[in-house]
């Protein structure tokens, strides 16, 4: 159980409609995520989760840009389950140490092309999507598209799936996590 009373489920213990979906992620990443056996209490969370992330890998971005974007919208949401698996699977995909400790950190990514998007998913992320119109024609001046605007809310739209699920659950890390634990800004605070 988690702090709210979320079940953490196995396949034997989750609902029928969750646990085809946690068989396939065993499959996939040889283990099931925490979040994957919070969100199996709702098979539909669960399985709109996995089909976000699904379609996310078919956006316009590389697996370094999504990654990046990932981070910086995981930060803005203050989510510190996601920022650890997001920051080792982020290594896994080849995004440089330093940019990765950029975004955690919330400072600006050397390569001018990642810290325009690092900086656009953080403004859309904060904003709700209200963001000017400078901001998004300095996106696109980076070499991004209009495509590239909207793959951003894909992205958004998955982590927001995970990051407020982690939130009123407090999922539990795994163990895969280790050395990348991260203390969120505390800026965002419980409503009272």
């Amino acid at each position: 159980m988690t702090i709210n009373a979320f079940q953490v489920h196995d396949v034997a213990t989750a609902p029928a409609g969750s646990a085809d979906i946690l068989k396939s992620v065993q499959e996939a990443w040889g283990f099931v995520p925490n979040l994957h056996r919070v969100l199996a209490e709702s098979p539909a969370a669960l399985e709109a989760y996995a089909t976000l992330w699904s379609i996310a890998e078919k956006t316009s971005f590389t697996p370094v840009e999504r990654n990046i974007a990932y981070l910086s919208i995981i930060y803005e949401n203050e989510c510190v389950y996601c920022m650890a698996g997001h920051t080792n699977l982020s290594r896994m995909a080849k995004v440089e140490d330093e940019a990765i400790a950029a975004v955690r950190e919330d400072r600006p990514i050397a390569d001018v092309k990642l810290e325009a998007l690092r900086h656009f998913a953080a403004l859309v992320t904060r904003n709700r999507g209200v963001v000017s119109q400078a901001d998004v024609e300095a996106f696109k001046a980076a070499g991004y598209d209009n495509r590239s605007v909207l793959d951003v809310l894909v992205l958004a739209a998955t982590k927001l799936i995970s990051n407020y699920t982690n939130h009123l659950a407090e999922t539990p890390l795994d163990g895969f996590m280790k050395g990348a634990e991260w203390k969120a800004p505390g800026k965002l605070k419980a409503a009272a």
